[in-house]
């Protein structure tokens, strides 16, 4: 499938009138002494873990003054830009933002400034409310508002400003400040590196991307990041300025979207000291508006194994106004490694589409060769480019304008042994950052609330053998995941060749004084491509450690993990998929997984292995071993299932297991692990 880059050029022009132009008597703005508007710049960014909770206290101060909280989110600094070295990504970041915060002595992320009137002016997201409070108890000595108008053929935005001075301003100079904001554009936002989640969660979508809001795209006032100079600042002054822009389409590689616009006016003493400030959504004509709503038709499969499909939609319009023209269009995407897989050709309906008829389209067959990393897919319908005869339409309703569907699917013959760990460089990421498998699936139906864990920023090493990633699941009852399973998924095994197969991991648990049931770890195996699944393993977890701090994860030691092995040879008459689940007890602390193996079982090399190591073998009561460099190391015995059956030193290389029921064990001592067979 070709694709085609296209580079938009395009250009900003900005005029000003100033008031002699318009009529000295003020159309909106009041001149009556009004209480000062909060106006928060959040220092933000999509790569930063906590920004999202000063999203959070944002909206909640918004939702308790609507009418007296502005916030402007400035995605800049640091974490404007993808963490990793040579990463390129698309960014709300701006120069005139980043102007800013160099000016506001950022110190962590989140910070914000409520009016420029700190010392310095970023302040930590828990003084937020309390400033912001303060500043809305005081008289303003100047009123402002703001007033926009879009043509939406053209994008031209004309922006007219208000100002009245109820009393003297105590410079002779202050300065006008206009900005515009985007609101609802999803994107991406890094999770809190301990839970894994975000706090803002109303901001969430079914497909894990967040809506960003309040998001500064452009500084529309001719002075840049600071404003443009009013030099007439005594009382009774008023002054009319209009601003007019066209808009980009894109700006930093981010859509510019006409229908999600704001624009926020504000006036400074100087560089600091907002006095006040106004905001306005920016209206589309009614002449210019539409309704198309989107449905999809496609006839998904109900297993996990990928089958060709053909996508099928349903546009209909609600509005009142016919529709001529649309093209219809869908992305093929892989949100759980946010990646774009590709955008399908687009169809385009010439026609006359009236108020409550609707029109079927079903695009080309599509196949796993169109999928370039496979799992879990999500296949998102839109349309866009709408119109009546000659006159382009804007599509306002955004909530049924997009249908997304989301499926799970493992290809056949993905692998035939796989030994995983979590932080190896051929892993595809999970949310941006996090690194699986290609071949393995995270499926979060049941738990959201379990993550791969990896420190980019430091030396913390979460996983087995020292190994910098592993599987995190929360188990406090404030997640709501009680007996909730997240299951790790694989493709298929091939059994044709070697049906002898086992599978290992290691896993560590902490009930951190929580006093909650205990969690299992449990493998199934489906032979109908998950249909139905059938138990092999199911493992009661036994707590290793504690954490540092009560209040804290449980972060393992390595040689804290505990291994275990499930022998499969008995389930593998024919091929099948397999996935191994953490299942939370009804509270705790952490419960980790990590060394994913599956591999065959060589019986010429265990047998060679336990000649060495054990006698005899099989044994009644007493199993020697004839290593004396093994003197003195812990050692552990696990039946079939994986259950740990005895853990002790090994003081004198002979190890009791008369109290063993007939079988077959492992013997875990140090790196090595011994097969044998108790009578």
């Amino acid at each position: 499938m070709k694709k085609m880059k296209i580079i938009i050029v395009y250009i900003v022009a900005v005029t000003i009138f100033i008031g002699t132009l318009y009529a000295q008597t003020p159309k909106w703005v009041s001149t009556e002494a009004q209480n000062r508007i909060a106006v928060l710049e959040a220092f933000t960014g999509m790569y930063c873990q906590d920004c999202h909770d000063g999203h959070r206290i944002a909206n909640e101060i918004l939702n308790a003054y609507p009418n007296q909280f502005i916030i402007i989110n400035n995605h800049c600094g640091p974490y404007s830009f993808p963490p990793k070295v040579g990463v390129v990504g698309s960014t709300f970041k701006t120069d005139v933002g980043d102007t800013i915060y160099e000016q506001a002595g950022v110190e962590e992320f989140p910070a914000g400034s409520i009016n420029r009137s700190a010392t310095p002016w970023a302040i930590s997201r828990d003084k937020w409310q309390n400033a912001a409070e303060d500043i809305m108890n005081q008289k303003s000595i100047v009123n402002v508002y703001v007033k926009p108008e879009i043509n939406s053929v053209t994008r031209e935005l004309s922006v007219e400003v208000e100002y009245y001075y109820t009393d003297d301003s105590p410079v002779s100079e202050n300065y006008l400040t206009v900005m515009l904001l985007q609101n609802n554009r999803l994107g991406y936002q890094a999770l809190d590196a301990q839970t894994g989640s975000v706090y803002n969660q109303n901001e969430i979508t079914e497909i894990r991307l967040y809506n960003h809001m309040h998001i500064l795209r452009m500084v529309l006032s001719d002075g840049g990041a600071w404003g443009d100079v009013i030099t007439n600042t005594k009382k009774g002054s008023y002054e009319c300025r209009k601003y007019t822009t066209t808009l980009p389409s894109m700006i930093n590689h981010i859509n510019l979207d006409i229908t999600n616009l704001e624009v926020v006016a504000f006036i400074s003493e100087s560089k600091s000291n907002i006095y006040t400030g106004h905001k306005a959504v920016v209206e589309i004509p009614k002449e210019f508006i539409t309704d198309l709503a989107i449905e999809d038709l496609t006839e998904y499969h109900n297993t996990f194994k990928f089958e060709p499909i053909r996508p099928k939609f349903k546009v209909t319009n609600n509005s009142d106004l016919p529709v001529t023209k649309f093209v219809l269009s869908y992305i093929l995407f892989n949100p759980m490694h946010n990646m774009l897989e590709d955008v399908i050709p687009d169809f385009t309906y010439n026609g006359i589409l009236n108020k409550g008829e609707s029109f079927i389209y079903e695009f080309p067959e599509l196949t796993k060769d169109d999928l370039k990393v496979g799992s879990t897919y999500s296949i998102d319908g839109y349309f866009h480019s709408i119109y009546n005869n000659d006159v382009k339409l804007i599509e306002l309703n955004t909530e049924n304008s997009t249908s997304t569907s989301i499926k799970m699917a493992l290809f056949d013959n993905a692998f035939s042994e796989i030994q995983m760990g979590f932080e190896k460089e051929n892993k595809a990421s999970i949310n941006g950052d996090d690194n699986v498998p290609n071949h393995a699936i995270f499926d979060f139906t049941f738990n959201p609330n379990f993550k791969v864990l990896k420190d980019y920023y430091s030396n913390v090493y979460y996983g087995a053998k020292n190994s910098a990633a592993a599987i995190l699941f929360y188990l406090h009852s404030s997640w709501n995941v009680a007996d909730k399973p997240g299951y790790i998924m694989f493709g298929e095994v091939d059994c044709h060749n070697n049906p002898k197969k086992t599978l290992s991991y290691y896993y560590a648990y902490s009930d951190g004084a929580q006093n909650g049931t205990v969690p299992k770890i449990v493998i199934e195996i489906s032979k109908d491509w998950g249909i139905t699944w059938q138990t092999v393993s199911e493992l009661t977890c036994e707590e290793t450690g504690q954490p540092e701090n009560i209040n804290d994860i449980y972060v393992p030691k390595s040689e804290e993990y505990k291994y275990v092995r499930v022998d499969l040879s008995n389930y593998v008459q024919e091929n099948f998929i397999i996935r191994i689940g953490g299942v939370p007890g009804t509270n705790g602390n952490a419960l980790w997984i990590d060394e994913i193996t599956l591999t065959n079982i060589e019986e010429e090399s265990i047998k060679e292995d336990i000649k060495l190591a054990l006698y005899p073998n099989p044994a009644t009561n007493i199993l020697n071993i004839n290593d004396n460099n093994l003197l003195g190391a812990e050692y552990e015995i696990y039946d079939m299932s994986g259950k740990l059956i005895i853990k002790d030193i090994n003081n004198s290389n002979i190890i009791n297991i008369e109290n063993l029921c007939s079988g077959t064990y492992s013997l875990k001592i140090k790196d090595g692990i011994f097969n044998f067979i108790k009578k």
